[in-house]
This record gives C-alpha cells, structure tokens and sequence, in this order.
C-alpha cells in the first residue's frame, strides 16, 4: 500500500513558501505523494477565501501536490482545535496517509511533541494561572500565553509565542486526540514570518499578497508566487468579505439574542453585544472591529459573523464532531492510481460528483449541503456555479 503524507492548509493564495514546503516534505519522507486537506470557500481567521477553492487546489497541484481534498466548511472556519481535529481526521479517513507535515518556527516534531504533552497534562498551577490572568480580560492566547510563562518557563513560552508553532502543537493534540496512527512532521519555516505586512528575501506572508493584490499592486507579488500564481491573478477577482456586508448585517439582525447565543464562539454574554453592534454598524469591518476586545479576538468575531451568515451553529458541532465525507478536488494525473487506491482504503466515502453525493447518508448529507451554501453564498455578488458541475482538476 501507498504511504502518504498530509498537510493542513488554506492557500490563500499559494504563495513560494507554500511550494517550499511541499518539496521539503517530499525530501524528508522520501518523496512520498502529499495529499492535502484544504480550506473551501471560508478561512479559519473569519474570511472568505480570496480565490475559489477550485482555483487555489489546480495551482497547489500544479505546484507540488498529488492529491487535493477540501476540509468542511464546519472545520476551515472554526477555532484552531476545531480546525485541526477536522483537518487530521480527514487525512486520517483515507486510509493512506500516515504523517502530518506542517510548517514551524521550531523545526524539530520532538520540541513540539513534549510542548502538546505538557498543554494537555495542565497542572493546577497552570490552571490557577490562566483564570486569573482570564479575570483580568485578556483573550484567551494572551491569557494562555501568560500562564505558561509562569508555570513552564520563558524558553517554552518563546516556542509558544510563534503562531505556526502553535498551530504545529494543535495538530499534534490532534493526532493524540484522535488515536490516529499519523507521525507529525516539522518543516522549518524560512523567509516572512505568518501574517507578516513585509516582504523577506523576496517572500511575502499569504496576508502581505493578499494586502498588495486588494491594491491592484499585482507587480510586487511577482517574486513572491509561482509563475502559474502570477499569470493567473491578474485576470481573476479576488473575493472580499466586505462585499457580503449587507448580508452578513441582515443574517445578524435576524436573530434573537438567544439565537446569537446558539452560534459557534458565543459565550457570556457576548450575544448582546452583536445584537447592539449589528443595528449600529452597516459594513462588515466596523461591526466587528466595534464588538472586538481585549478579551475577544478579531478572529472570533469574525467567525461568529460568518457562521450567522451560513446558518452554523453550536448544535451543528456537536452532531458533526468530525468530517464524514472526502470531498476531492483534483489530482495530478500521475496520482490517479493513488485516487483509486485510497476510495478502497477510506473509511469515509469519497464525493467527486453528484452520484457520489446522492449516496452519502442523511448525517453526511446535511453536513456537505452546508458546504453547498458556502459557496453559493461566496458567490452572491454574481452567477453561483454549482458545486456539482465544477469539473474534477486533473494537471
């Protein structure tokens, strides 16, 4: 059987450090095929994805990938547990993959291994040490960075301080969470740092592009992007959230504050606050940025929008704990064999087309038609392409 490596990730849009990190994979693992478990239409930081995610899967193929899947709407678009338990258990169904390899600060699994093993065992102390910095008002990262300054040592919160470190960690609880028999797996990350507003030995973080190609400034990414990227965007639309304003403003006033309290992230109290903001705010940047707090990060406002605007709530996470379905976007031509492989292996069904869909069961059912309306509500400001007739990518 074909062992393979998984990545996680949003490629929003792929950029040279994403293509970097593919051929470090392949180099590490002995150029074992990638499977990739990627966000559709809605990201993890409460945005809509700058390109489709059709798009975005042909250039991570043409780049490198073998195999590309999209992670659930219910997964790419929640708090980084969420996420990395949707994105772990994905790969995991396949029945190929048997590593996780992810980018990070510190290159080395082990670092992050005994990191996750510590976060999980949460000493007293620890625990006495984030409810109060909790009580002060801080957000949840900073309150648990603090604690962990005071109860594991100013090294191991240096480590904790790196977003992809963190994120790296997650996955790892992740694996351990699920009991999945995947090994983790640290590529060292060179160049712009996550989220990073400046361009670094000719690389620009995935915000940088996005900043510079909302800007029309399409030449300053040239270096930055693979030739297939850069060809290409200058003849697309990038998707922005501020154009769905209007109806993420009307989702909101449209419920109660009970209603508000049901959606993901919602939690003492902050349903009033949404329900003041939204009948005082009018585009979707003040809304948020009038609800946001010490205590609540950007993020999580944004995701609570979101999730009003595509009907998610709290319920909808608990009846689908996990993903229960493989949704594949394309593969490279070569690694169609490996497609045939993994649909004997999976112990989900694999969903390439509108026969496949008609065959999942009423759970399964559900949760792919709120990936039907991501992407129908994605493309409200023009002509909504089904999801049943995008051609399967083959490069």
């Amino acid at each position: 059987m074909t062992r393979c490596t998984g990545i996680i990730a949003e490629y929003n849009p792929f950029h040279n450090g994403h293509r970097f990190h593919i051929e470090r994979t392949k180099a590490q693992n002995g150029c074992r095929p990638v499977i990739v478990a990627m966000s559709g239409w809605f990201v993890q930081r409460g945005d809509i994805a700058a390109y489709d995610p059709y798009i975005r899967a042909k250039w991570a193929l043409e780049n490198g990938a073998d195999i590309v899947l999209m992670l659930p709407v219910m997964f790419s678009m929640a708090q980084a547990e969420r996420f990395a338990v949707g994105g772990v258990s994905l790969l995991n169904s396949t029945g190929i993959v048997d590593s996780l390899s992810f980018g990070a600060e510190c290159g080395d699994a082990a670092v992050l291994v005994r990191m996750a093993e510590s976060l999980k065992a949460e000493s007293a102390e620890y625990k006495a040490a984030l409810a109060s910095v909790l009580s002060s008002g801080k957000s949840f990262p900073a309150a648990r960075s603090a604690a962990l300054c005071a109860t594991l040592g100013e090294e191991n919160t240096r480590i904790l301080s790196c977003a992809n470190n963190i994120l790296g960690i997650e996955y790892i609880s992740a694996i351990a969470k699920l009991n999945a028999p995947v090994t983790p797996m640290a590529v060292m990350r060179t160049g712009a740092q996550h989220d990073s507003a400046d361009a670094e030995n000719g690389s620009m973080s995935a915000s940088a592009i996005r900043t510079a190609l909302s800007g029309n400034n399409t030449c300053a990414i040239r270096h930055a992007v693979p030739q297939s990227v850069y060809g290409a965007v200058a003849d697309l639309n990038m998707m922005n959230i501020e154009s769905l304003s209007q109806a993420v403003i009307y989702a909101l006033r449209r419920l109660s504050p009970s209603c508000i309290a049901a959606l993901p992230d919602v939690a003492e109290g902050l349903e009033n606050a949404i329900y003041t903001a939204c009948r005082e705010n009018s585009g979707f940047a003040g809304l948020t940025m009038n609800i946001k707090s010490k205590r609540y990060t950007l993020s999580r406002i944004r995701r609570i929008c979101i999730n009003a605007l595509l009907g998610i709530t709290k319920s909808d996470y608990a009846r689908h704990p996990l993903p229960e379905y493989i949704r594949v976007l394309g593969a490279r031509r070569e690694a169609l064999p490996l497609m045939g492989e993994m649909a004997k292996k999976a112990s989900l069904p694999l969903v390439a087309c509108r026969a496949d869909y008609d065959k999942l069961n009423q759970s399964a059912k559900a949760a792919f038609e709120k990936d039907i309306f991501a992407a129908e509500t994605a493309q409200l400001n023009g002509k909504a392409i089904s999801e049943f007739k995008r051609k399967f990518i083959i490069v």
